[in-house]
């Protein structure tokens, strides 16, 4: 049997790590590593396989005791499993098993104590209730896959071929990924039965893929509305202006500022967002005024500007 690697090592933390500083160190590796990115294959598929161990509290007591997260190559007949003494011994003593003292020595032996999660029905002979000990059937483990997109792919929808390597199987795969129109930086996509294989027969795990939305020059997205910034000239901001404004659903829309609008004033146009994934519909587009202040100036500008404010009567400093 080959030996199990150092997961500790293969993170890069220490044996002492929080779920925290496991979970950040496998995502900054992951991103390097990712074979969508240019990463080594082999190395991805070490990374996945340490992380599953790692994060899982129960594994990763396996593995910090023996050595390895697989219930099957504990020491026969004990182990860090999960049937309590109440349940089998009725509350008092047992026979078969001998005193307190005799499990707490086993213990101290490194035997553990009490075998993993076995079912303990049926009519054979020996065991408990005279049963042969079979493993409970276990789900695989869910993996997690964040996926890039680009800010228009998640806004109109967009199909991508995704390569997955799962631990535990030979083989990558690859899938097509429907990404729908309106997708939410964080949006989760589930594969049932895509993830690592299960155990003794159980079910394999899914795969969950994250969406991961780039920034994009003009536009930021909160939910379903898209957030924009747009720059405006004193004079079209005192004044009053009609601009043009480029949509994301790459239309043009003609906007009003208002006379008199301040540094900061959000208007909203309606129906022009990205499309609500679940319902019907569509966001708004919200525009953030940016009154730009010029910092050089013709000496035409620079007379109109001296002339407004010798014009000018208003105290905008009240104290």
């Amino acid at each position: 049997m080959a030996a199990t690697p150092d997961y500790y090592k293969t993170l890069g933390v220490p044996r002492t790590a929080t779920a925290d500083e496991i979970k950040k160190a496998f995502r900054k590796l992951a991103r390097t590593h990712h074979p969508d990115t240019g990463g080594d294959e082999a190395k991805f598929k070490e990374l996945n396989e340490a992380y599953e161990v790692l994060s899982d509290d129960k594994k990763r007591k396996l593995y910090d005791q023996y050595g390895t997260a697989n219930e099957n190559q504990v020491p026969q007949g004990w182990g860090g499993g999960a049937v309590h003494v109440e349940d089998i011994f009725g509350g008092g003593g047992g026979a078969g098993f001998g005193s307190w003292a005799d499990i707490l020595e086993s213990i101290r032996h490194g035997e553990g104590a009490f075998g993993t999660e076995w079912d303990f029905g049926g009519g054979g002979s020996g065991g408990f209730g005279g049963g042969a000990r079979q493993p409970r059937p276990r789900k695989g483990q869910d993996m997690n896959v964040t996926l890039n997109v680009t800010f228009e792919e998640a806004f109109k929808g967009a199909e991508k071929r995704v390569t997955v390597r799962v631990p535990g199987r030979n083989e990558s795969e690859t899938l097509t990924v429907k990404i729908p129109a309106g997708a939410v930086d964080g949006g989760r996509l589930r594969f049932k039965g895509k993830g690592g294989p299960g155990e003794n027969g159980g079910a394999a795990g899914d795969l969950l893929i994250t969406t991961k939305i780039d920034e994009h020059p003009y536009y930021r997205r909160k939910s379903a509305d898209v957030l924009m910034d747009v720059p405006v000239s004193v004079a079209e901001a005192a004044l009053g202006a009609s601009i043009v404004v480029p949509a994301p659903d790459g239309t043009k829309v003609r906007v009003k500022i208002p006379k008199g609008t301040q540094d900061d004033t959000v208007l909203s146009i309606k129906g022009k967002g990205a499309p609500q994934v679940k319902g019907q519909g569509t966001g708004d587009l919200k525009i953030t005024v940016k009154v730009v202040v010029p910092t050089a100036m013709n000496e035409g500008q620079k007379k109109a500007m001296e002339d407004f404010l010798s014009a000018t009567t208003q105290d905008v400093r009240s104290w």
